[in-house]
């Protein structure tokens, strides 16, 4: 089992829990078979050996940025809302537009001598 080296300071109680589940995992990935160490895991990130280390500042700046990815979409919502409504009216409007020109095409084809067929009157005739 591969020890990974103690952060500096050395005193941090999150470390020998971390450590502790790293060779459990270790353990598991053995038993399992696997060829793949575990070994080449990322280190804890600085955070969460030392979760006193933020400040309010970044904290506060982080939950700002957040709420603002968060408006973000809301108003992405909003905006994807509006368009589908305004899709659903097009689509509306187009049904009678598309019946009346297949009607006008089958009264085209019916009326001039050496028309072209529709492609209704194709399917019918």
């Amino acid at each position: 089992m591969s020890e990974a080296p103690e952060p500096a300071g050395g005193q941090n109680p999150l470390w020998s829990v971390v450590s502790g589940l790293r060779g459990l995992a270790e353990n598991v990935v053995k038993a399992a078979g696997s060829a793949a160490p575990l070994s080449e895991l990322p280190a804890l990130p600085e955070v969460a050996t030392h979760p006193g280390a933020m400040s309010a500042a970044q904290l506060g700046a982080m939950r700002s940025a957040i709420q603002a990815q968060r408006d973000a979409v809301a108003a992405m919502q909003s905006q994807l809302a509006a368009f589908d409504e305004q899709l659903e009216v097009l689509q509306r409007l187009l049904v009678p537009l598309a019946e009346w020109s297949a009607t006008w095409a089958r009264l085209e084809s019916r009326v001039i001598p050496g028309g072209r067929p529709g492609k209704d009157d194709a399917d019918q005739g």
